[in-house]
């Protein structure tokens, strides 16, 4: 299955007294039938993104020139798309993902998952939350996070009108109603909700009740730290 790409460049506001302007990129990721693939990871160079539930994206302050963006998602099989960014212009890419087969013989990612794990492995010895492995996801038995995280203490599990569940920290300083912010892959994922990854896409998991012990990689970009944090590390494909 191809790629489909399609690169529309759109003008930005004047920066008046900048001698160099940056360019931005808005854009989609779709399966073959059409349907929006949510939270797939788009970076173009060190600037990453998380797409959202409808499949977009925005990445901003991108260096103007020849780049490569690359896309990838649990379940689907990654992409590169080469483009041109021009200097002060937003442009557009939309991309087609394929799905990976179900049997995926011969691939190795042995390197990739070990490399991911270096980052929770590291947090598990230094710091002060709780720490659950692939090995502890496989024996609660359970495809949604909420199942998982609801009997930890100081976690609760609420639901909001439409019953969609809600994920509350309650040891926190700033109230009773204190949602953490999510982390996807070292990425801040904002506006995911607690159900939004299923538990067979996830490899590893943190959860901070609060600052104490949150790895300062994060605490330094977060709003809330006050809240504590969930950091999820997704699973390699195959």
């Amino acid at each position: 299955m191809s790629t489909l790409v399609a690169l529309c460049p759109f003008p930005l506001a004047a920066q008046s007294g900048a001698a160099t302007q940056t360019a931005s990129l808005r854009g989609s990721v779709r399966d073959p039938s059409g349907v929006p693939i949510a939270y797939a990871y788009v970076s173009v160079a060190d600037i990453r993104a998380v797409a959202d539930s409808g499949g977009r994206f925005h990445l901003t302050n991108l260096a103007p020139g020849t780049t490569t963006v690359v896309i990838r998602r649990l379940g689907f099989t990654p992409k590169r798309v080469g483009l041109t960014l021009m200097e002060g212009h937003a442009d557009s890419v939309h991309v087609i993902l394929s799905e990976l087969p179900f049997e995926l013989a011969g691939i190795n990612t042995e390197a990739a998952t070990s490399g991911r794990m270096a980052d929770f492995e590291r947090h598990r010895v230094n710091g002060q939350g709780i720490y659950i492995d692939r090995a502890e996801l496989e024996k609660r038995r359970t495809s949604r996070l909420s199942d998982v995280l609801r009997r930890l203490p100081g976690v609760r599990i609420v639901s909001d009108r439409s019953g969609r569940a809600l994920l509350r920290m309650g040891r926190s300083s700033m109230g009773r109603d204190c949602p953490p912010e999510f982390w996807l892959d070292g990425i801040r994922a904002q506006f995911l909700g607690v159900d939004d990854v299923p538990v067979g896409d996830i490899e590893a998991l943190e959860v901070y009740r609060g600052p104490s012990g949150l790895p300062p990689e994060f605490n330094s970009r977060m709003t809330n730290a006050q809240c504590g944090a969930v950091i999820i590390w997704t699973r390699v494909p195959g």
